[in-house]
């Protein structure tokens, strides 16, 4: 059996902090998105899947109310021990420690990367689901229709899948839990500062009337 998410990501988590702290640097595009949520969000902001609280700690920096959640109590650890001021949570994002209907808007930046193809419309309708009229959903995936099995990252040995998801089941996910588009986009790696591949994009509101 493969290892559970949680376990892995906890061997992970001191390494991930160190290898991928400062990777928003390497990413105008999220950070292009992620600014818009802050500008645009009217309510607190959730940053799900949050890891060592890298995104977490950038979207506070920037003006946001924000809480990182995360599956792994260990990531959950080192995010609080390197940004003691921000509020961290460990949860799973389909079942969320947030009111229903509570959050101004949702970041799931790769935080569904584990979810197999053809799955996406749950975790899409979970995070949906607390947003509050008018918040922001916004989504990041690698793009394509393969699986990458990696045995170890970072020297470390793992059991763990990563899904891509082809554009169009993103969109199809957005627009069934009944979100209105407002960017959908597939970019091209960027050399020497990520896994090369695709990477899909949805921004989304739930309507005001919702």
């Amino acid at each position: 059996m493969p290892d559970p998410v949680d376990a892995t990501y906890d061997r992970l988590a001191e390494a991930y902090a160190r290898e991928l702290w400062q990777e928003l640097d390497g990413k105008p595009v999220d950070r292009w998105l992620l600014s818009r949520v802050v500008q645009e969000a009217r309510g607190p902001i959730l940053d799900v899947g949050c890891g060592p609280g890298h995104l977490t700690a950038w979207l506070a920096a920037h003006g946001a109310a924000v809480t990182g959640i995360d599956l792994s109590p260990r990531m959950i650890e080192v995010a609080r021990s390197r940004s003691p001021g921000l509020s961290f949570l460990v949860g799973d994002f389909t079942q969320l420690p947030v009111a229903d209907g509570s959050q101004g808007a949702v970041v799931a930046m790769y935080a569904l990367v584990h979810t197999p193809r053809g799955q996406l419309g749950r975790p899409i309708a979970a995070l949906t689901r607390a947003l509050a009229p008018g918040g922001l959903l916004l989504v990041a995936l690698h793009e394509g229709a393969e699986d990458v099995h990696p045995d170890a990252l970072w020297g470390i040995p793992i059991d763990l899948t990563w899904h891509f998801h082809p554009a169009p089941d993103l969109l199809d996910a957005i627009d069934r839990a009944g979100l209105e588009r407002l960017e959908f986009l597939v970019r091209w790696p960027y050399p020497e500062a990520e896994h090369p591949s695709r990477r899909v994009y949805a921004l989304a509101r739930k309507p005001t009337g919702a």
